[in-house]
């Protein structure tokens, strides 16, 4: 259930203008200074919520994260979904699913054996009938557990799972002490007015908040496992994943900035700054 933008010759345009030169900036905001836009604050939702072995979750049934930032619900279609929350009011945007849908009246339950499983209408681990599964059978201590940030996993003593969709904060500044310069494949940030989110399928995709619409992408879809860096001299970079980032499919062409940082605004405008001032990169999406 993943979405996958449209492949319109305008995103292909953008991107290939990445690559090459800079997208217009003329209406970018002010720059922002490093600090504290650049440096991590404490988690301030420690903990999880909690789904334990042999409880279920049926159709309208759901699991809010503490932050409210995420939720899991049990869709009436019969697929599990973890949603994005708005803060403005709008629509809620998925960021994962267990792909089950057109199967009304199934359900989905941490069972004895760990594993998390979802049913259709009158399966069970008796019956038969799983939709799909977290594969964690055969583990001891299972529980499944919704973050603060937006990641759901199923914990055990041995072989976990996860969904590996995690928020990161919405400024990426190389060089600066804990701070981020890495979004990797299924991860997120967000603003006031947008989410950016680094898709599994490799596609950059930003989304109004107010109705869930694609003002921007990096046009990368077709590379699954992609990471986003933003590099020491200045440019953010696409790569395939590998242990060591080599393999680029997609940069904004900032390379002569050392020190420069990205910065997602609330304005809806995704903006790379040189040090010291001055917008240098954007999506070109300020007030959208």
């Amino acid at each position: 259930m993943r979405r996958r933008v449209i492949r319109t010759a305008a995103a292909g345009l953008l991107a290939a203008a990445a690559m090459v030169g800079l997208v217009p900036t003329a209406q970018a905001a002010d720059p922002v200074p490093p600090s504290p836009k650049c440096t991590l604050s404490q988690d301030p939702w420690p903990g999880s919520v909690e789904l334990y072995r042999g409880r279920e979750l049926r159709a309208g049934d759901s699991l809010v994260a503490m932050d409210k930032v995420s939720s899991l619900v049990m869709e009436a279609d019969g697929n599990l979904v973890l949603y994005l929350l708005n803060s403005t009011g709008g629509p809620k945007h998925v960021i994962w699913s267990s792909g089950t849908s057109g199967h009304p009246g199934a359900y989905a339950v941490l069972q004895a054996d760990s594993n998390f499983v979802v049913y259709q209408a009158g399966g069970s681990a008796e019956t038969g009938g799983a939709l799909w599964s977290s594969g964690t059978q055969g583990q001891r201590s299972g529980v499944v557990r919704l973050y603060p940030g937006g990641t759901l996993s199923v914990a055990t003593d041995g072989r976990g799972w996860s969904t590996y969709t995690f928020e990161t904060p919405s400024a990426f500044c190389p060089g600066i002490p804990g701070s981020r310069g890495l979004i990797t494949s299924g991860s997120w940030t967000q603003s006031a007015s947008v989410w950016l989110v680094v898709q599994p399928d490799g596609n950059i995709v930003m989304y109004r908040k107010r109705d869930d619409k694609v003002l921007w992408s990096s046009g990368t879809w077709g590379n699954p496992g992609a990471m986003l860096q933003m590099q020491e001299d200045g440019n953010l970079v696409l790569y395939k994943p590998a242990a060591q980032l080599t393999d680029a499919i997609w940069s904004t062409g900032t390379s002569w900035s050392p020190g420069a940082y990205a910065l997602l605004q609330d304005d809806g405008n995704f903006v790379i700054y040189k040090r010291g001032g001055g917008a240098i990169w954007s999506t070109g999406t300020w007030g959208q």
